[in-house]
């Protein structure tokens, strides 16, 4: 039986009968080969409780499977029924009339969807080969299906294909409920803790959950490179931005406007700047006033009573680090066929993935030392590693699965940890959650434009899961939110964000800023005050809800069209007005494009 035939019977009149709970169900397998032969399988659920378990060994995946199509009798449906399904990265779609299409969630922070149906609703957890197992929709003449597919691209699997189904009231689950099943699975297995118990014992990781975070890019070189391989001999230029004489003043001009904390992370200290010559990181470049100058700056900020840690980076490799003896093939990432893995181009030229073991082993212990005692002290900065999914590293003499590049990672962000008092990274991808303090942006969506097809609209699930766990801001447009348009400043109250701002967050000579068009500069004093105003406008805002960054986000949805209310664990709740024109919220007028905050629930009658 072909795929295509398959989706041709499931599009046929007889979807499945809502299912008893403790009644014997099954999944529906589809393996497609590389060579394109397709096999299906049914494969019995194991009932535990609410949960149907489904297991398939490693062993009974036949050799050189392309990919698995895992299809629940609970997660079809014909267009115009009721229900819904929402994904990890917080993509939520309806079963309405539209045309045929197929959305694939690229974004796989959590192995984690849930989906409703007229014949039951669950949260659909992937508990083997989750780095594997990509989330999706497709709609086909009528009938949608919402399943995982597991990309092995004919690679042996290396663990078990498993999958947990949390079942659910179909008629009260909402895409709240179904991420609360997530966090519940998390804490339970002891994955991640509550910020409120981790603050006790951690000064740095208090200190951040009252504070913003003001990243600070000091020196680039031009991105994209016009030199992609560098040498001493051709090295582009370093463009200085700002030196640690004008980060102090930055310093000075917090304190005069009344910011009293504020966690500082410089970008682009080190030598070459921003994504310059890494792995290569010291000397402390001399352009920006060098070692000594720069820990004056350190000093001064934490005289001054703020935070201040650096940005690091061990996930990508440029030739340029040759300069200072540090380039090594033999650290970088290789493909199934041997291959050196590239990535794009940035300051330093020609980026080349990096195996995180190597990385380890060679370099990340010994630099957090010499960061420790240039001053540097709260949630240390390491860039990309929890805003892609693991990678795997083909390599004969330092092999690892996607499995074993988490561990690997998870070992560089504990070492940042305890160094340093916490880690922060890019993104929200939870392989790294158990220890990510804060994450830069957890989606690349840019709230009020088109969605993909089959999604209706984005939700925070991520945020219903880790807000409360861990420090995050919702969007890469959320940064500087201040002085961006009016649905995205709103966007950072409604998903409970931590505000995050740049000063150069635009660096880029061509290509997308992808946090945004709008940027604060310091070039000028007049520049500098302007921005520093920008950013007192965010201090003032977070202090009236910088408690809820200790709160779980108990629940979120619509309350009118375009009008959402977001509840938190102690009964507060912010409700957030889109609408052109004001609304009534029990008697309290919530603004157009503004929020009102209920400080518990019984204040709404």
């Amino acid at each position: 039986m072909t795929h295509r035939m398959f989706v041709l019977l499931l599009g046929m009149a007889s979807l499945p009968s809502p299912v008893a709970c403790g009644a014997d169900i099954a999944a529906r397998i589809v393996l497609r080969g590389t060579d394109g032969a397709t096999e299906t399988r049914t494969v019995p659920l194991a009932l535990d409780g609410n949960i149907q378990r489904l297991r398939l060994p490693k062993q009974a995946i036949p050799a050189g499977t392309r990919h698995i199509e895992v299809h629940h009798p609970f997660a079809t449906a014909r267009a115009g029924e009721d229900g819904f399904y929402v994904f990890c990265n917080g993509m939520y779609g309806t079963f309405q009339e539209r045309p045929n299409g197929t959305y694939r969630n690229p974004h796989v922070v959590m192995p984690v969807f849930g989906v409703s149906t007229p014949r039951g609703a669950m949260t659909v957890i992937v508990t083997g080969l989750r780095y594997e197992a990509y989330q999706m929709v497709d709609l086909n003449d009528g009938v949608y299906r919402v399943f995982p597919r597991f990309e092995l691209n004919g690679d042996a699997p290396y663990d078990d294909l498993a999958i947990d189904f949390h079942l659910l009231d179909k008629e009260r689950a909402t895409y709240s409920d179904m991420a609360k099943v997530y966090r519940r699975y998390q804490l339970d297995r002891q994955v991640v803790r509550p910020l409120k118990e981790r603050i006790k014992e951690n000064a740095a990781l208090a200190y951040a959950t009252r504070s913003m975070v003001v990243r600070v890019r000091m020196g680039w070189k031009p991105v994209p490179s016009p030199v992609p391989e560098q040498n001493a001999e051709n090295e582009p230029p370093m463009k200085v931005a700002v030196s640690f004489d004008r980060f102090m003043r930055i310093v000075d001009e917090f304190r005069k406007q009344g910011i009293e904390r504020a966690e500082f992370c410089l970008v682009g200290w080190n030598i070459g700047g921003h994504d310059g010559r890494y792995p290569q990181i010291f000397p402390v470049d001399q352009r920006l006033g060098g070692e000594a100058k720069l820990r004056e700056a350190i000093k001064t900020a934490q005289d001054a009573g703020y935070q201040i840690v650096g940005h690091t980076n061990y996930s990508d490799a440029y030739r340029a680090s040759q300069i200072g003896g540090l380039w090594d093939e033999d650290y970088l990432l290789r493909a199934n066929d041997g291959s050196i893995v590239q990535g794009g181009n940035w300051g330093g030229g020609t980026m080349y993935q990096t195996c995180p073991q190597c990385m380890h082993q060679r370099f990340s212990a010994r630099d957090f030392r010499r960061l420790r005692d240039l001053g540097f002290h709260g949630l240390h900065y390491i860039d990309v590693y929890s805003t892609v999914n693991p990678r795997t590293c083909y390599s004969p003499e330092h092999p690892l699965t996607k499995e074993g590049f988490a561990d690997w990672t998870r070992r560089i962000q504990a070492d940042a940890q305890e160094a340093f008092g916490g880690f922060a990274s890019e993104g929200g991808f939870d392989y790294a959650v158990s220890n990510l303090d804060y994450g830069l942006y957890v989606s690349f969506y840019e709230p009020g434009t088109a969605t993909p097809p089959l999604i209706d609209r984005h939700v925070p699930f991520w945020h219903l899961v880790y807000n409360g766990i861990v420090l995050n801001n919702p969007y890469t447009s959320t940064t500087n939110y201040t002085i961006k348009d009016p649905r995205s400043r709103l966007k950072l109250i409604e998903f409970g964000g931590r505000p995050m701002f740049y000063f150069h967050s635009k660096f880029r000579d061509t290509g997308t800023n992808w946090m945004g068009d709008d940027d604060l500069t310091c070039t000028t004093d007049d520049d500098l005050v302007r921005a520093v105003e920008m950013i007192k406008r965010g201090f003032d805002q977070f202090e009236t809800l910088r408690h809820l960054q200790l709160e779980f986000m108990e629940s979120h949805g619509p309350v009118a069209e375009d009008v959402f209310q977001t509840t938190f664990s102690d009964g507060t709740s912010i409700v957030t007005n889109y609408r052109d024109t004001d609304w009534e919220y029990w008697g309290r007028t919530v603004k157009s494009m503004g929020y009102i905050v209920v400080e518990r629930q019984s204040d709404e009658r």
